[in-house]
């Protein structure tokens, strides 16, 4: 039995959501799509619906990456980065490297594109499962790649991920910020919500065996 920590990421390992930061980076490339990505950004925080708005979240980043390369995006990449990381909760990284000691896996599950969050941790020990987009060949097309990873989407995402490698995997707890993560965390042996008093008051009335750690960020 391989045991696995299940993460997601905005709000969770960092302190804040890092949406804003990958779009400000990505648009230093091509200045010219700020208009779009504006546009989109009115849509997101205008909806109420978290759904609708990773959706125009992902149609944002969609139309700063359509034509471009990883290679063309390393230098946005290693900007986002770097703000990324000084948003990192020490907490987080110590459980990530604690679980590398003892053999156990981190899987971050996360509705961010995976090559943005995959490039921020290309330099510890976990794996990356997020949003996808299409390819043609080495380019982005600016379209997403099947369902972006939110929500109930991310327990398919992880189940696929445990039959891809035919291992027997012990999900021995889950971690996040929103209470739409709880088809994942249920997953988990031990869930755990960090956050503020709104996410509290969810926890206690539809979770309340999940335990909830105060979010002080």
């Amino acid at each position: 039995m391989n045991n696995c920590i299940l993460l997601d990421f905005d709000g969770t390992i960092t302190t804040k959501d890092t949406t804003r930061a990958l779009l400000n980076e990505l648009v230093k490339l091509r200045p010219w799509r700020v208009f779009g990505v504006v546009w989109f950004g009115f849509k997101m925080v205008s909806s109420n619906n978290s759904v609708t708005q990773q959706a125009y979240k992902n149609r944002a980043i969609g139309h700063l990456i359509a034509g471009l390369t990883d290679s063309h995006m390393s230098r946005a990449l290693s900007g986002f980065s770097k703000k990324v990381t000084a948003l990192y909760r020490p907490c987080m990284l110590k459980k990530i490297k604690k679980a590398d000691e003892n053999g156990t896996s981190v899987l971050i599950v996360t509705a961010s594109p995976s090559f943005a969050i995959s490039y921020c941790f290309s330099d510890l020990p976990v794996i990356v499962v997020g949003t996808e987009f299409k390819k043609n060949g080495d380019v982005y097309c600016g379209q997403l790649h099947g369902q972006n990873c939110y929500g109930s989407e991310k327990v398919n995402r992880i189940e696929y991920w445990v039959r891809d490698r035919s291992m027997d995997i012990y999900f021995t707890e889950a971690w996040s910020d929103h209470f739409s993560d709880y088809p994942m965390l249920k997953m988990a042996e031990k869930r755990y919500w960090i956050g503020g008093e709104l996410l509290r008051e969810i926890v206690r009335e539809r979770d309340p065996s999940g335990n909830f750690v105060l979010n002080e960020g």
